[in-house]
This record gives C-alpha cells, sequence and structure tokens, in this order.
C-alpha cells in the first residue's frame, strides 16, 4: 500500500511542476485539482484522515475557483474543512494540515496569479514540515518541486526589469 501512494504522488508531482509554468490562473487551479486528487488517496492509504479529508476539500476547491471567486464560497470552504480536521483529528500534525489548508484556501481565492503565488509558497512550506513529519519522502519531494516550480514561474512572470 505504501508504494502505491508513493506512486499516487509521483503522477501528482509531475502535474504541480506544469500547474506553476502556466501564466493563466485558471489553468493553474485545473492542474492543482488533479493533483490534490491523487494527494487526497496517497494520505488515505497512510492512514492520515485529517489529510485525504483536506486534499478532498481542497480538489473541490480548486475546481470551483478555476471558474468562480465568491467570499462567501471561500468561507464554506474554511469552515468544512475546519469541521473535516475536527471530526477526523488523528494527532497535531491534522493542526499543521489545516493551516496549510486554510492558507491555500486564501490562495485559491486570489484574483491575481502573483497573490496566489505568495501564498501558495507558504501554504507549500506548511504541507512540506507536515509530509515531513508523516513520513512520506515522494510528498516531501512533490512539495519542494511544487515550491522550486512555484518560484521559477513567479521568477518568469514577475522578475523585475534589468536596470542598465
Amino acid at each position: 500500500m505504501f508504494l502505491l501512494s508513493q506512486c499516487l504522488v509521483g503522477v501528482a508531482t509531475l502535474l504541480d511542476l506544469a500547474s506553476f509554468q502556466f501564466k493563466s490562473r485558471r489553468l493553474i487551479l485545473l492542474c492543482l485539482f488533479s493533483s490534490v486528487l491523487l494527494t487526497a488517496c496517497h494520505f488515505f492509504m497512510l492512514d492520515q484522515p485529517s489529510a485525504g479529508w483536506l486534499m478532498l476539500i481542497a480538489a473541490a476547491r480548486y475546481l470551483y475557483c478555476a471558474f468562480a471567486r465568491r467570499y462567501m464560497v471561500m468561507l464554506g470552504f474554511i469552515i468544512l474543512s475546519m469541521v473535516a480536521v475536527f471530526i477526523t483529528w488523528h494527532s497535531w500534525l491534522s493542526g499543521l494540515a489545516l493551516t496549510a489548508t486554510l492558507v491555500q484556501t486564501l490562495a485559491s481565492f486570489q484574483a491575481k496569479d502573483f497573490k496566489l503565488r505568495i501564498l501558495m509558497i507558504v501554504g507549500t512550506s506548511l504541507w512540506m514540515a507536515h509530509n515531513i513529519m508523516v513520513g512520506s519522502p515522494i510528498a516531501v519531494l512533490m512539495e519542494c518541486l511544487f515550491l522550486t516550480s512555484n518560484i521559477i514561474g513567479l521568477y518568469r512572470f514577475y522578475r523585475p526589469s534589468s536596470v542598465c
């Protein structure tokens, strides 16, 4: 089961790498939708129900945000995430996963891809810490590569002009 979970998160990693190489906010979010579905399965296989449910909620959130962005819906996703963690509380790692999810929820609802990218850096760093503690090496690699891809995309699209 562990090996299969690592394979699923490996495919999710490829989708994550692709996501931030797009300028389009919608394409970024659609790649993330696909990635987190696989990551949810990965966490369920590792007996991490809080993280698994948070990833399923995140998948729904990314899909919604690719096409719409209403403040009340964001609040709904925040409340749903909090309830999911309350019901599935496993350890303090559940709280860390929730914090990461809340940051990424705020990111998903940003109108501009620049703000989305910056908040994703914070959320990704929190998920990286979570995945280290859970002991999932491929998920840690995924978050590292996701963070790197985000920073590369940020630089490609928003690098400062050269001063000559």
